[in-house]
C-alpha cells in the first residue's frame, strides 16, 4: 500500500509533529507540502502536482465530505490499493479552493467539528496507520 499526502502548510508545533513522524515510520507514506497563501494560488500549485500522480485515488479533505467509520475506511483502503496510489490532499487555514475539491474522487471529512491542518494531519496520518492494522491483522484497532 502507497499513500501520499499533499498539505498546505507545515505543522509547526514539534510534538504533533513528532507523532506524525512516529506513525509514518509505521507505513508507506510519501509527504509534499505547499507553503500557504491565498486559496486560488493554493490551488494552481495542488493542482500542479496533483495531476503529475498517475493512476490514484484522490481524497480531499473537506468539512462537507463524506465521514467513514475506520472499519470502513480500511475497507475502502484495502480495496483501492490493490489498483492505484491513494493520495490525500489537506488545506490550509483558508481551508481549500472548489477547483481542488472538484478534482476529488472522494470528498472525505475527519469530523464534523472543524480541525487545524496540524491536527487533521495527525488524525488522517494515525487514521491511516490504523486502516493499515486492520488490513494486516495487527491489534492496534480495538472495537
Amino acid at each position: 500500500m502507497k499513500f501520499r499526502l499533499i498539505s498546505v502548510g507545515k505543522v509547526k508545533e514539534k510534538s504533533i509533529q513528532n507523532i506524525i513522524n512516529d506513525f509514518s515510520k509505521r507505513i508507506n507514506i510519501s509527504f509534499i507540502e505547499i507553503k500557504d497563501s491565498n486559496k486560488k494560488k493554493e490551488a494552481e500549485k495542488l493542482i500542479e502536482i496533483i495531476e503529475k500522480i498517475n493512476n490514484k485515488f484522490l481524497f480531499v479533505l473537506s468539512e462537507e465530505g463524506e465521514q467513514l467509520s475506520s472499519i470502513e475506511f480500511s475497507k475502502k483502503i484495502k480495496k483501492l490499493s490493490l489498483e492505484k496510489e491513494i493520495v490525500f490532499v489537506i488545506g490550509g487555514p483558508e481551508g481549500l479552493d472548489d477547483l481542488i475539491k472538484n478534482k476529488a474522487d472522494l470528498l472525505f471529512s475527519l469530523s464534523k467539528m472543524t480541525l487545524t491542518h496540524e491536527m487533521a494531519k495527525l488524525f488522517l496520518i494515525e487514521q491511516i496507520y490504523r486502516a493499515v492494522s486492520i488490513i494486516q491483522g495487527k491489534k492496534y484497532h480495538k472495537a
